[in-house]
């Protein structure tokens, strides 16, 4: 028996024993989303808020991600399984309906949301291949995940068969698509008026930056790093997330095309007019030190003249609604004289 197959009878017993579930059954698909099926969405200000009042009647179904998902009541045993997700259900659900998210969700560099981790129940360990058993056994009424992993997509298979109301979320590498996304998680949660009210301020601080860099002139080329596995790495064109994104529209240009590990001669041979650092764990430069004080990187220009700049990662790398937040922060070291 592969190993799939013995996580999905295990998967079945544990539903059965918790939930009363007594057969496994597979979810709807749908080929295509339906237009004018959500409403139209939108920001607060970025940390911890109060839970809204729920506004939409149920049963609802979502079609997102060529899926059919009907919810048959208010979520109120929200899973959420990555950490883009769950820092955007924190903020329109808040806590009390959420009865996991990850581990890391509770650190504030890394997540807007950090401070309402506390009064979540569970805590899931880091990593990106989820237990549906743990999952399951939770009871939950929706699960949330993001299928950027295989682990997260076997999960997902998984959950599926037991017939776990869930929603995936594949696309996160614009804000458009974030946007996008918290749209669906209004609707799904019963909470359309907060959706709209995070999307606005969203959109308003992207105008705002986007009036102040009419004023601004070049494109400067932006090596962008990121410390996720606790050592740099290189954020590329290609896979490059919402990081690449937001450096675009802050009027620069990435200088890499792929990502891979940070190595000084690669660096030293794209010669970036800036350099931006995505603090993920909130220890500043402390896990760049070693590259950013060897010899070749410290002659570099950039290095010289102190165009290294520092974000948070819930600012320009966790995709949600707060980028516009890091947008402004990259838009205003890239091009001072447009602020």
């Amino acid at each position: 028996m592969s190993r799939f197959l013995k996580q999905a009878v295990a998967v079945c017993a544990v539903l059965a024993f918790s939930l009363g579930f007594s057969a496994c059954g597979g979810g709807e698909e749908d080929p295509a989303p339906a237009s004018g099926q959500l409403p139209t969405a939108t920001t607060a200000d970025g940390r911890p808020s109060a839970s809204p009042v729920v506004t939409a009647a149920f049963p609802v179904t979502i079609r997102h991600e060529g899926r059919s998902v009907t919810i048959p009541a208010e979520p109120r045993r929200i899973v959420a399984l990555s950490n883009d997700v769950a820092d955007i259900v924190l903020r329109l659900a808040g806590p009390e309906r959420v009865v996991a998210v990850p581990a890391s969700n509770a650190t504030p560099s890394l997540a807007a949301s950090a401070p309402l981790v506390g009064s979540v129940p569970t805590k899931l360990p880091p990593g990106t291949n989820p237990e549906p058993e743990q999952i399951v056994a939770l009871r939950p009424d929706l699960v949330l995940i993001t299928t950027r992993h295989g682990g997260e997509q076997d999960a997902a298979k998984l959950l599926e068969q037991v017939g776990v109301p869930m929603l995936v979320f594949a696309h996160w590498g614009s804000p458009q698509e974030v946007a996008e996304n918290v749209r669906v998680l209004g609707e799904a949660l019963g909470v359309r008026e907060k959706a709209e009210q995070l999307l606005n301020e969203m959109t308003e601080g992207m105008a705002r930056v986007e009036k102040a860099l009419a004023k601004a002139s070049g494109r400067p080329r932006v090596l962008a790093m990121s410390d996720q596995a606790q050592r740099p790495f290189i954020i590329g064109k290609s896979g490059g997330g919402i990081t690449g994104s937001l450096i675009e529209m802050a009027g620069g240009q990435l200088v890499a095309d792929q990502g891979g590990p940070a190595q000084a001669e690669r660096i030293v041979a794209m010669n970036p007019d800036f350099i931006v650092i995505i603090d993920v764990w909130g220890k500043g430069l402390e896990n760049y030190r070693t590259l950013l004080d060897s010899p070749a990187i410290q002659s570099l220009p950039a290095v010289k003249e102190n165009r290294v700049v520092v974000i948070p990662a819930w600012q320009a790398f966790l995709p949600t609604d707060r980028v516009f937040v890091g947008l402004e922060a990259i838009a205003k070291a890239l091009h001072p004289e447009a602020f």
